[in-house]
């Protein structure tokens, strides 16, 4: 023991007063890289769909932009994705179905002979 560290030897305290130890704590390195995603981990553990779906909505403007690290290596910030997520935009009518959904239901009505 040194007299000049007050018998805390050499472990270091924290705001709380306890002892931390330089295994228990987090490198900022280490925690900014567990929040980049792959493609595929952005569209199955982030957005719940396929790999292919997510490709498609890549490219919607309230989408946000990738961290490029390398000419084929991107990366997705998981707390963009959820903010982005709670952004996106809303159907009108809940509840109602797509325009084209809508139009082919009339054309076999119409097909069938039964009056729209």
């Amino acid at each position: 023991m040194n007299p000049d560290d007050g018998g805390q030897g050499s472990s270091q305290t924290t705001s709380n007063g306890r002892a931390s130890s330089p295994a228990t704590r987090q490198s900022p390195v280490r925690s900014a890289t567990a929040a980049l995603l792959t493609d595929e981990q952005a569209a199955r553990d982030v957005l719940g769909m396929s790999a292919r779906k997510f490709a498609d909505v890549m490219k919607e403007p309230w989408m946000p932009r990738p961290v490029v690290l390398g000419p084929r290596m991107r990366r997705w910030v998981r707390s963009e994705l959820e903010a982005a997520i709670l952004n996106a935009p809303r159907q009108a009518n809940p509840g109602s179905e797509p325009a084209q959904l809508r139009r082919a239901k009339i054309d076999r009505m119409k097909a069938r002979g039964v009056p729209a």
